[in-house]
């Protein structure tokens, strides 16, 4: 069995996938509805976070829930094109943008096979 994360190891965690996805504190605050600093409280470790909170954080952020529980380490490495690619996928604002842009994906694959 793994060990079990303290509060302050999945805050960190949160911070770093927020990071990731090119989002500030108050942009995301505002996507789950709570204040700024109830968000530094989530990230600090100071307050814990629901199965709720969790699953929220994790739709906005899209990204699975079990990304706050596993170590970066454990995801298959990615080409420097492929984060970029992923990387500004994840900071479009619109999420119809994105639904477009992973149409025109997948349709591109389906045509190659």
């Amino acid at each position: 069995m793994s060990k079990i994360l303290s509060s302050k190891e999945i805050g960190w965690k949160l911070r770093k996938l927020r990071r990731q996805a090119g989002w500030s504190q108050e942009r995301l605050a505002e996507q789950i509805g709570v204040s700024v600093q109830q968000l530094q409280k989530y990230e600090s470790g100071a307050n814990k976070m629901n199965t709720d909170r969790l699953q929220q954080l994790a739709q906005a952020l899209d990204v699975p829930v079990q990304a706050f529980f596993t170590d970066s380490d454990e995801t298959l490495p990615m080409a420097v094109s492929e984060k970029l690619l992923l990387d500004s996928y994840r900071a479009i604002d619109n999420k119809e943008i994105q639904e477009s842009i992973l149409k025109i994906t997948t349709n591109a694959t389906k045509r190659a096979e």
